[in-house]
């Protein structure tokens, strides 16, 4: 009996947040707006659906096999791929724009894909609801945190858009998971767990190859302090099921490339490339940013307190340093003799200097407030959750929190740290937000119910 209501509970759960999710679906009269990233991965796509070939070319991908490519990670253009498989409107609809680029007016019929990624929304709020029920043993803290979650608004965003987001959400969510069952279990099992959820953030986006790192650092470090046999299992467990999951892809790679790397094609030149730009900030702007990238309205607080010279480069106009690259990758290529060196010039000059670390603490508060408002109210909650469990000695909130930090960082010493890029934040605000809800609920019941 008990097992025939839990299973009618999903079900409802599954049911109610679909119908919330497609009822926010954009109108027919909508018209997509790419953003340069998908159409990265409409290209793999539809390579692999017209020649057979993971490769990508700007131009005459229909008609011409692109040679083979990993500059991007697999599996979402593999999500694409196998929804064209399925759907032939939504396959003539890709094959189109990549034929012809999006300022013709080839037809939008993305709806197959986006009901996969409502599918795949409503997993990861279920995620949210199991990582909130662990935590807090009560099941209506996790039915409030998936709502919160909802109420955020990303998901009705990101289910209709064509980014790898709407993987990388429950995989995170997955991996937080894991994480709060190891540190309370102690089973091997969840640090196999880990590593598949690693590997599939990084096959999703190569970014994540450096948490598998620090995970691997970390339990490294644990075993070595603790030298039981226990910590050394799970760390060899985590690692294994990691290589074992990426190993046909990085097995690809050496065929085709000699070379076992994940991806290559100079995206990280790029990126490190616009990242330094930051750098040439000065001690009062970087300052001022700390006011300016508060979520919603740091931006309109600033002119009001700082002369506009201070503020005017930290937004994303033309002018800014978002756009404004103090040399881009080309640039150092050419100066150092290669792109292969850009990456490891930049770490030495910029990255391992003082003003890179200091700029990157606004850099970091720019990325935080997912959501704006919303975002803000969570990080204070998860930040005063995080203090109370830490007082008592339970580590359950810093060890969800410590990759989700780590990324933080990680964005906004090597990237350009949009809110974007720490959407997983989701999770732990809306956890933290659902228990301090439940919790001063249940004392005003208690109140009324005294009187």
């Amino acid at each position: 009996m008990k097992r025939f209501s839990r299973i009618l509970e999903i079900l409802a759960f599954f049911i109610i947040f679909s119908l919330a999710l497609w009822l926010s679906k954009p109108g027919p009269e909508t018209i997509y707006e790419f953003n340069g990233d998908d159409m990265r991965y409409i290209g793999y796509a539809v390579s692999m659906h017209e020649h057979g070939v993971y490769g990508y070319a700007e131009k005459n991908i229909v008609t011409k096999p692109p040679p083979p490519g990993n500059a991007n990670a697999p599996v979402y253009s593999t999500l694409i791929y196998g929804t064209m498989l399925l759907d032939r409107a939504f396959a003539d609809s890709l094959i189109c724009i990549a034929e012809q680029g999006i300022k013709n007016q080839c037809p939008q019929n993305f709806e197959s894909l986006f009901i996969f990624q409502v599918g795949i929304s409503v997993l990861c709020l279920y995620l949210i609801y199991v990582l909130a029920f662990l935590f807090s043993d009560k099941k209506s803290v996790g039915w409030l945190a998936a709502v919160l979650a909802l109420a955020s608004g990303i998901f009705q965003e990101f289910s209709y858009m064509i980014m790898t987001e709407i993987l990388i959400l429950p995989a995170f969510c997955a991996l937080l998971i894991c994480c709060l069952q190891l540190y309370r279990r102690k089973e091997w099992r969840y640090a196999a767990f880990i590593g598949l959820s690693l590997a599939f953030l990084t096959l999703t986006r190569p970014s994540y190859l450096y948490l598998f790192y620090a995970f691997t650092l970390f339990f490294a470090m644990l075993s070595a302090v603790k030298r039981d046999r226990n910590s050394f299992i799970k760390t060899g467990i985590l690692i294994a099921s990691f290589v074992i999951a990426v190993l046909p892809w990085t097995m690809r790679n050496k065929a085709h490339f000699d070379s076992y790397a994940l991806t290559s094609g100079g995206y990280a030149e790029t990126i490190l490339s616009q990242r330094i730009s930051y750098n040439q900030m000065s001690w009062k702007e970087v300052g001022v940013a700390m006011i300016y990238w508060l979520p919603d309205f740091g931006d309109s607080l600033a002119p009001k307190l700082f002369p506009e010279e201070l503020y005017k480069k930290l937004s994303w106009d033309e002018e800014s340093y978002y756009k404004r690259y103090r040399k881009n990758k080309d640039d150092f290529a050419k100066i150092l003799g290669g792109e292969d060196k850009v990456v490891g010039y930049l770490i030495r000059e910029e990255v391992l200097t003082p003003k890179h670390f200091a700029v990157s603490v606004p850099l970091a508060i720019r990325g935080i407030f997912i959501a704006k408002y919303w975002g803000l109210l969570g990080f204070i909650a998860a930040l005063a959750l995080g203090i109370h469990t830490f007082r008592r000695k339970d580590y359950s909130v810093l060890i969800m929190a410590a990759p989700l930090l780590f990324m933080v960082a990680f964005h906004a010493g090597l990237s350009v740290s949009i809110p974007r890029y720490n959407l997983p934040l989701i999770a732990l605000y809306a956890l933290a937000m659902a228990w301090y809800i439940h919790l001063y609920a249940g004392k005003i019941l208690t109140k009324i119910r005294h009187k």
